[in-house]
């Protein structure tokens, strides 16, 4: 998997996501941060969720990858609801 991870692309930084309707479409929502390293460019957002309420919140200690790097971890993480 490692050959097919490639940089993130800037453009998602810079511009402006517009959303028709709220965050989650209604549905209820978690979110999963990363906390071993933190992964710095996603402190606005982790502040954002937290600022939203409503939201489940879980944590993992592991990288941004939690994909590549804890796979099994990740999967058995319950999706908590706020």
């Amino acid at each position: 998997m490692a050959r097919r991870l490639t940089p993130h692309p800037a453009g998602t930084y810079e511009s402006p996501l517009r959303l028709k309707n709220r965050v989650g479409n209604g549905r209820l929502r978690t979110y999963i941060a990363c906390t071993a390293p933190v992964c710095a460019p996603l402190e606005a957002s982790r502040q954002w969720v937290e600022r939203q309420g409503g939201w489940g919140w879980q944590e993992i200690a592991t990288g941004h990858d939690a994909m590549v790097a804890a796979p099994a971890e990740l999967a058995r993480m319950p999706l908590a609801i706020a």
